[in-house]
């Protein structure tokens, strides 16, 4: 579904390959490690220095990858006037959807209730509720998503995790940048490892995460009521905490 060949951006990104069917997937890595630049060839935002980027075929900047990618990015400003249900209209249009769909989207995200309101009267987390609903109006197979959970609220993420896994479970394709474990873990079912515009592992997202209850001792079945603790393999925690502190 979405292929890189030999794809790299000067400077931001180094040769990558890449083949990803359907299934979740997170981009980790520290800050400037590359996944908005990934993101960006794949969003069809970025040309390739070199490589291909490919989209069921398609090369990421034409108009038939466009058609079945949705990309999300980390902040959208919206004119303060425009009222929520304007900018899912605006967004039904762009993609030529049925007008079901904006009521499908608002009600994924929570959204039925302000539609009638102001961007510029709606909290951040709202906003960002509606970023998601009009990036992923239509439901079209391949969503990038830099940080979307970034500035949503727990209810807000708690559908943007329904949505995910339902759109995964119909073959879609779903590739986000997270930072925090709990969002690795809810929106995604492999990890793909980049540091300093490197892809240095890739692999299920529990084979990144050591589990241990809260006495020390290493955990071998989750046990009813007991506090579980989460830490980084060697591989993770080197890409986050020696690169990101050098």
């Amino acid at each position: 579904m979405v292929t890189l060949v030999n794809a790299s951006k000067k400077k931001r990104l180094e040769p990558v390959d890449l083949e990803l069917g359907p299934g979740a997937y997170a981009l980790v890595g520290p800050n400037g490690a590359g996944k908005s630049t990934l993101l960006g060839l794949l969003a069809g935002r970025l040309a390739p220095s070199g490589g291909r980027v490919l989209l069921a075929g398609h090369a990421a900047r034409t108009p038939a990858a466009s058609r079945m990618r949705a990309y999300v990015p980390q902040q959208i400003a919206w004119p303060r006037h425009l009222r929520a249900g304007e900018v899912l209209e605006a967004a039904r249009r762009m993609r030529a959807a049925a007008p079901a769909e904006v009521r499908a989207a608002a009600d994924r995200m929570g959204l039925r209730e302000v539609l009638g309101r102001p961007v510029g009267q709606l909290s951040g987390g709202l906003r960002q509720r509606l970023a998601l609903a009009a990036g992923l109006l239509g439901e079209p197979r391949v969503w990038l998503l830099d940080e979307p959970a970034s500035a949503l609220d727990p209810g807000g993420f708690a559908r943007l995790v329904d949505w995910v896994s339902d759109h995964r479970e119909r073959g879609g394709c779903v590739i986000v940048s997270a930072h925090r474990p709990e969002e690795v873990e809810a929106l995604a079912d492999e990890v793909l490892l980049l540091a300093a515009g490197r892809l240095r592992a890739r692999g299920p997202v529990g084979s990144f995460y050591r589990y241990r209850l809260e006495d020390g001792r290493d955990l071998e079945e989750v046990l009813p009521g007991a506090h579980v603790l989460r830490e980084p393999v060697d591989t993770l925690r080197e890409v986050l905490y020696e690169e990101g502190s050098s």
